[in-house]
């Protein structure tokens, strides 16, 4: 019947399977149904062969009192094989079909199958799609519009279903054509509301993961987990800050990433509108990350940052790191910007010191600790122990930390300490530790053993 026809057409071209169709068939005429009876009745059942069968389920009693749901056990038997029928029985009573195909019927049928097949496609998109959330997907461009808000109307490739591209989601200062097709990530997919009958699938072009995705697409050491990304951070449309790790210590994440001449990376920058992308080879050293880190941000044009020295804070995620003078304040960045990026790849939080502060700070220190060590103010001088050549580390009341850095230095007595490290800032560098940790080590040796300073005349 044309019905049917119908049915399948509206099935074929809404990608349904011909039970879901037939599934949503019955409903339709149940709606039809309980217009005819009422909202009370839901007993019908609907069988598709080549034909469409409609019946009426009634239950065999007595006496009936209900005629759309009840029959008699005498009139039972004209609609089914058996030769008895007892109380409590089900008997299917054909039901008319012209009675629900007139001109009305029809309109009404149809609508109400539009309707099913649009809430089983809304179920089917969130379904399909919520397990696509966060991945990279191909989206061609319908429309900008500002309604509900400003953004662009999109076709995802992928199972033709419509997206929205929130403006605020671009990349700034992108101008996207309608027609053109972009890359961008699944950001969300919000179920089906009052607000909207269709889950709003929500795409993003300036999210952190739009890099993560097409690092992961262009780079095979990502892939295959040669390289893996410990840290991101992100200003759309600027920078973005990517912190990665070798397995293999013969691989420079930064120059293999980055690829000859620029090849690997420049078809991720050109994906996201030429945005600059520093790739940060990963230490366990904290100090080591965030010289890297900073060694990579190209804040002065064709000028690299020199880290002098670092100073950590374990307890409280805290370093200090000395640049020279003019990266002080690009290296922060306009209202901070840029150096909260570098702190959320680093996980600590940084404050620049201008090298000629570092240097004024270390000058102070010196002095303090040539008074520790009773050092004459001459041009050269050599110190020497008075009473002993050689005295083990441990002798001295050093702290458990202090001793344990000494050790990692390559330090075991303090000989050792006053032969290579006749300045403060030299160990610090050696140690790897602040400038006032160093002076705590010397303080510990000028306490605990007599030092004197010969001098050496020219």
């Amino acid at each position: 019947m044309a019905l049917l026809d119908y049915l399948a057409e509206f099935a074929k071209e809404n990608k349904i399977s011909k039970e879901l169709g037939e599934k949503i068939l019955a409903e339709a005429f149940l709606t039809l149904y309980r217009r005819k009876f009422g909202k009370e009745y839901t007993n019908m059942e609907i069988h598709i062969d080549r034909k469409l069968h409609l019946y009426q389920v009634k239950k065999v009693v007595d006496e009936v009192t209900d005629p759309i749901t009840q029959i008699t056990a005498e009139e039972g038997l004209k609609y089914t094989r058996k030769k008895s029928l007892k109380v409590g029985e089900e008997v299917r009573v054909p039901l008319d079909m012209e009675e629900f195909t007139d001109r009305q019927g029809v309109m009404v049928l149809k609508q109400t199958i539009k309707q099913k097949l649009v809430e089983v496609q809304r179920d089917w998109i969130y379904s399909e799609f919520i397990t696509r959330q966060g991945s990279l997907v191909n989206a061609k461009i319908k429309s900008k519009t500002d309604k509900p808000l400003p953004g662009y109307l999109a076709m995802l490739e992928w199972r033709d279903a419509e997206a929205f591209l929130p403006l605020t989601e671009t990349i700034p200062e992108e101008e996207i054509r309608p027609g053109t097709t972009v890359r961008a990530i699944l950001l969300k997919v919000n179920p089906a509301s009052a607000s909207f009958s269709e889950p709003q699938l929500i795409l993003s072009r300036a999210c952190k993961e739009m890099v993560i995705e097409l690092l992961k697409l262009n780079i095979p050491e990502l892939m295959d987990g040669t390289f893996s990304i410990k840290a991101i951070a992100r200003k759309p449309g600027e920078v973005t800050k990517v912190v990665i790790q070798s397995t293999d210590e013969s691989l420079d994440p930064a120059s293999v990433t980055i690829g000859k001449q620029g090849v690997r990376i420049k078809p991720i920058r050109a994906e996201i509108n030429d945005e600059r992308v520093e790739i940060i080879r990963y230490s366990d050293d904290v100090r080591e990350l965030i010289k890297n880190a900073v060694m990579q941000s190209r804040v002065l044009r064709n000028r690299t940052a020199e880290v002098y020295h670092v100073e950590l804070n374990s307890e409280e995620k805290l370093a200090r790191v000395v640049v020279p003078d003019e990266f002080v304040a690009p290296l922060i960045g306009k209202k901070g910007t840029h150096q909260r990026m570098l702190e959320e790849v680093v996980g600590y939080r940084i404050s620049f010191v201008p090298y000629s502060e570092f240097q004024e700070n270390l000058a102070q220190k010196q002095k303090e600790v040539d008074r520790i060590l009773g050092l004459s103010e001459v041009e050269e001088a050599e110190v020497e122990l008075v009473e002993e050549e050689s005295i083990p580390l441990e002798m001295l009341p050093f702290s458990r930390e202090q001793i344990k850095t000494l050790h990692k230095a390559g330090f075991n007595d303090v000989a050792e300490i006053i032969e290579k490290c006749y300045s403060i800032e030299r160990l610090a560098e050696v140690c790897n530790i602040s400038v006032d940790e160093a002076v705590a080590i010397w303080q510990v040796i000028k306490d605990n053993i007599t030092i004197e300073d010969e001098v050496v005349e020219e």
